[in-house]
């Protein structure tokens, strides 16, 4: 009984399951002209939104930072060079390398990236970047519909946003609106990442010309090195700064009293009084104290010079900036084809909310 029971409930789960079946197919068929429609609206307003959409070209550049910390060994520096022990860093380290994209998503890198000359293929000029991308930024056909919709509605905020721009408060930076739409364009343009297992720093640039995108890679990593660099030897320059104002001075007082010491002899050649004695080797200690003052600072000043040349980090370029010959973007075929996909899919969910609604079955 119970045998024969499982097996009259498979033959009608599989009846259920060829109804269920036929239903479908009897349901595409009915509606094939319907679903018909909607992939060709779907592939047509993918194309148009596909071909809208500007060829946008991509260079990689992949380096190997230095990471050496203060007080670190030559084992030590090399094993964070490779990408070792980058969790066994100690809290005395400068900066860390999985930082370095931080500083490339920053608005001082983005400011001075914008006041930077590129060449412009399509210009046929050499500007600033800020320029190029105002004069090669031209709306899309969505873009000016999403424009026209929201233009009613931010016009107020842009005359407020306007009384503000270009001011400064305190060591705030304030933008304006150009301003902030051009910072977030670089931005989205230059992006980096840290590879913490191999050590590799890839700093990657889109844009729409070739030649701009190759320049905006190279001046990326060109501010990043300097950035780096200023930043890890700041406090060496600024002792190397100090002294050699401590050297110019304290040569000046050298001979100084070198010239005094001198001149004292000079003048007081044949007198053998104990006075005269007395003012000569007080010239003289005056004379030796000043020369080993110099002499101790000049060598401080060598050593700093040398901890300038030890801090300075080193980049090894592992693949370096090169004019792409093929566009990376967009990907044309496959908008078109998800398009056409969603317009099928939007078309089968209106006719199924239409016929639960209003027929309660399909037809």
């Amino acid at each position: 009984m119970d045998v024969t029971a499982e097996k009259q409930k498979e033959d009608i789960d599989q009846k259920e399951i060829e109804i269920q079946l036929s239903d479908i197919i009897h349901f595409i068929k009915g509606n094939l002209r319907k679903i018909v429609v909607g992939g060709i609206v779907g592939l047509i307003i993918g194309a148009l939104y596909a071909f809208s959409k500007p060829n946008v070209y991509k260079v990689e550049v992949t380096v190997m930072p230095e990471y050496q910390s203060r007080g670190a060994g030559g084992l030590g520096s090399l094993s964070v060079f490779s990408g070792f022990g980058m969790d066994n860093a100690n809290a005395n380290d400068i900066i860390r390398p999985d930082l370095y994209p931080n500083v490339l998503q920053s608005v001082p890198f983005a400011l001075d990236l914008l006041e930077q000359k590129v060449y412009s293929k399509k210009l046929n000029t050499k500007t600033t970047l800020q320029d190029y991308i105002n004069k090669s930024s031209s709306p899309s056909l969505f873009d000016r519909i999403m424009g026209l919709l929201t233009f009613f509605s931010t016009k107020d905020e842009d005359d407020t946003a306007s009384e503000s721009d270009s001011r400064q408060n305190g060591q705030a930076i304030v933008l304006s609106k150009e301003q902030y739409g051009l910072v977030k364009a670089v931005q989205g343009s230059v992006l980096s990442t840290f590879d913490r297992k191999t050590g590799i720093l890839t700093i990657t640039a889109t844009e729409k010309d070739p030649i701009v995108t190759a320049s905006i890679a190279q001046l990326s990593l060109s501010y990043l090195t300097k950035y780096i660099t200023a930043y890890r030897t700041d406090k060496a320059r600024k002792r190397v700064i100090f002294l050699n104002q401590q050297v110019r001075e304290a040569k000046q007082r050298y001979q100084a009293s070198e010239y005094a010491l001198s001149n004292y002899r000079d003048h007081n050649r044949s007198i053998f009084l104990n006075t005269v004695k007395l003012e000569e080797q007080r010239l003289q200690a005056d004379y030796l104290l000043e020369q080993s003052v110099y002499s101790d600072l000049a060598k401080q000043l060598e050593q700093a010079k040398i901890k300038v040349e030890e801090d300075t980090p080193t980049f090894k370029i592992l693949e370096p900036p090169a004019v792409p010959l093929q566009k990376s973007g967009p990907k044309r075929t496959m908008i078109i084809f998800g398009c056409t996909i969603i317009g099928v899919v939007i078309t089968l969910g209106f006719i199924l909310i239409h016929q639960y609604f209003f027929r309660k079955e399909f037809i």
